[in-house]
């Protein structure tokens, strides 16, 4: 319907306006094939919002006086007239004359003005050279002949969407002006804007006289407001879009992995795809003593700490104040253990991530998704990653040894009758639980076939 509507008005603005730009988002492929249909200009701009993309469209052409309309209104012919006198007479400032409209709501024309409160409306836009931005314009209501008539949602369900739609964007006004990061206060204020918008639309615009079309429009503009508010928490503070939108914020990261060799090893690959995606990021790793060596030589850990598993308290106060005065920007715990989770909450960072584990998601402000099915650790891990809007580039783990660590290697196979020089296969047939072991009848015929090869 959205793109019926972008016909139509095209249609209507081809015949008495010399040059037409169209601003539209990088993924609406059906609307860039009407505007070349119309051989108009499109410029492409990432906003949803139609003031943004206003400003944006203005940065692109050279012209003093401006139209500013919308894809789904249409300008009646004695408008145009009235628009095409207008701009014949000779203008001292930049200011906008503010072009009111007939609203089309669920089909039906509406006697009263019910516009999404948030709305700004079309207008014609006097511009000198010198200014390029209608910002603070002087706005004047003035009296043309004819209508704008801007067809809105066609179903409730099209409602729905718009709901979501302008739940985002408000949403992105919120984070610009909001501070409170307390949900039951985002809450009541929320509902409380809500009912003021409901009132407004229902009873102050007139709501109330359009019947059924009154009662959905005034219960969609109030929602979309809740919305907006608890969409802001969702995006703004549990999912922390500021920062994914700009991570270069984030000079310093520690990983805690209070685990044993294994589970390790599977964290290099969160560690290299970190370092991957954020060179300039110093990469520190906090682990038990002994399996400490895992992480040692590896290039992409600039620091490294420790504390003994058989008496972790024993130096905990001297750990955390080193790691205190390292001021980390992001502590990603990617076990949610008690005593990891402890010095999570301990640690002084602005962000933190606890990976999700049922009944022990705590001490985070940056949060992972739970998975519905078993995965491994390395996904888990990953999911960390996943959590600051990025994707893994490459899951192997690595390993960074020494040469005289591969040298010691190879003298201990030599002595065991073992040559260095064939290709060796380690077979670990055991696991702590009996869901991620392979049967014993197949490590034995993979053994087998295994010994029949030569290399």
């Amino acid at each position: 319907d959205s793109v019926d509507k972008l016909r139509s008005c095209l249609e209507a603005l081809r015949n008495w306006v010399p040059d037409v730009t169209v601003v539209i988002q990088e993924n609406e492929d059906s609307a860039k094939e009407i505007i070349e249909e119309f051989k108009m200009s499109v410029c492409i701009h990432s906003t949803s919002t139609t003031s943004a993309r206003w400003e944006y469209g203005l940065t692109q052409i050279n012209a003093s006086w401006v139209l500013l309309v919308r894809s789904n209104e249409i300008i009646t012919g004695q408008l145009r007239k009235s628009i095409a006198e207008k701009i014949k007479v000779n203008v001292d400032n930049p200011c906008q004359y503010l072009l009111k409209s007939t609203i089309v709501f669920l089909k039906k024309r509406l006697k009263y003005s019910l516009d999404w409160y948030d709305c700004k409306p079309s207008c014609l836009t006097y511009l000198p050279k010198n200014v390029v931005t209608i910002q603070n314009l002087k706005k004047i209501k003035w009296a043309f002949e004819g209508e704008l008539i801007r067809y809105n949602e066609d179903t409730i369900s099209d409602c729905a969407n718009t709901v979501i739609k302008k739940a985002d964007e408000r949403a992105g006004y919120l984070a610009k002006v909001l501070t409170n990061s307390n949900p039951y206060l985002l809450f009541i204020a929320g509902l409380s804007s809500s009912i003021k918008i409901f009132s407004q639309a229902y009873f102050s615009k007139k709501g109330f006289k359009e019947g059924f079309e009154g009662i959905v429009f005034s219960i969609c503009d109030a929602h979309a407001e809740l919305l907006g508010y608890l969409r802001y928490y969702e995006l703004y503070i549990r999912e922390k879009k500021k920062l994914r939108d700009d991570l270069s914020v984030l000079n310093k990261i520690l990983v805690i992995k209070l685990r044993d060799i294994g589970d390790n090893i599977l964290c290099t690959p969160l560690i290299s795809n970190l370092k991957y995606h954020l060179p300039e990021t110093s990469i520190s790793i906090l682990t038990w003593s002994y399996s400490k060596a895992v992480f040692e030589n590896n290039p992409h850990i600039d620091q490294l700490f420790d504390l003994a598993k058989d008496n972790p308290f024993k130096n905990i106060k001297k750990v955390l104040s080193q790691l205190n005065s390292s001021n980390f920007d992001l502590v990603i715990c990617t076990h949610s253990g008690k005593i990891a989770s402890n010095l999570l909450l301990k640690i002084k960072t602005k962000y933190r991530i606890n990976n999700y584990y049922r009944g022990r998601n705590k001490s985070y402000n940056l949060i992972t998704p739970e998975s519905d099915y078993y995965r491994s650790s390395i996904e888990r891990d990953l999911d960390c990653l996943r959590s600051l809007g990025l994707e893994s580039f490459d899951k192997k783990t690595q390993l960074f040894l020494s040469d005289s660590e591969v040298l010691s290697a190879k003298n201990n196979l030599i002595t065991k009758g073992i040559n260095p020089n064939k290709k060796k296969v380690l077979v670990h047939p055991t696991a702590a639980v009996p869901i991620r072991e392979w049967p014993l009848t197949r490590f034995n015929k993979l053994i087998q076939k295994l010994n029949n090869n030569d290399n």
